[in-house]
């Protein structure tokens, strides 16, 4: 009897090990470092203003929990706050901008919102804006958080759109493999394309 029930309770606590163990598991793999990770930006001055369109996956907001409902869908009428809060950790105090080598103070977070991984709107500065101020995607789509692009228009006051800018983006520690592309638009119409990986310093 005895032998009964020690090897009964040596098989509960083997199962409980095992049910922790892949609990753990599946925490682990839902905010695991993701390995490439491929971000799209525009800058623009224009007035007393310079705007930074940014597209970045929301996988590489690894530390950020997001609303989430049924079967681990993103739950997007309760996801703004989460949104802007991952903007702020990820974006706004990860890159810093310069007007003639003076760092801008902390932007304006004018737009942040969810995109499906589909959308080809970054293809162009025009597109990019009207994308970020256009309409939500629907509520009730089942998205999974890290599956999607989180999408974030950033506005900095600057004295003169004819000043010399220049970014340093601290984006490496968004995934192992971190690639920018970056668009500078010049205020005579100019386009400037830049491309680096990891964390290039002052461009």
């Amino acid at each position: 009897m005895s032998r009964r029930i020690s090897s009964s309770w040596s098989w509960v606590k083997t199962t409980i090990i095992a049910v922790c163990a892949g609990a753990l598991a599946l925490g682990a793999s839902a905010h695991d470092i993701p390995t490439d990770v491929k971000i799209n930006a525009f800058l623009k001055p224009a007035g007393e203003r310079l705007s930074l369109l940014i597209r970045v996956p929301l996988a590489a907001t690894i530390e950020m929990e997001f609303p989430i409902r049924g079967a681990g869908y993103l739950d997007l009428s309760r996801a703004d706050e989460a949104l802007r809060a991952a903007a702020k950790i990820y974006l706004v105090d990860n890159i810093t901008v310069y007007e003639n080598g003076l760092a801008l103070p902390p932007p304006q977070i004018a737009e942040a919102l969810v995109s499906l991984p589909s959308d080809k709107s970054f293809t162009s500065y025009e597109e990019a804006l009207a994308h970020l101020q256009g309409p939500r995607l629907p509520d009730n789509l089942e998205l999974y958080w890290n599956q999607q692009l989180l999408d974030v228009l950033l506005e900095y006051p600057i004295q003169s759109d004819r000043s010399r800018f220049s970014i340093r983006p601290r984006v490496d520690r968004f995934g192992m493999r971190v690639s920018t592309a970056l668009r500078f638009l010049a205020p005579g119409g100019a386009i400037r394309a830049f491309e680096f990986d990891g964390d290039p310093g002052v461009v």
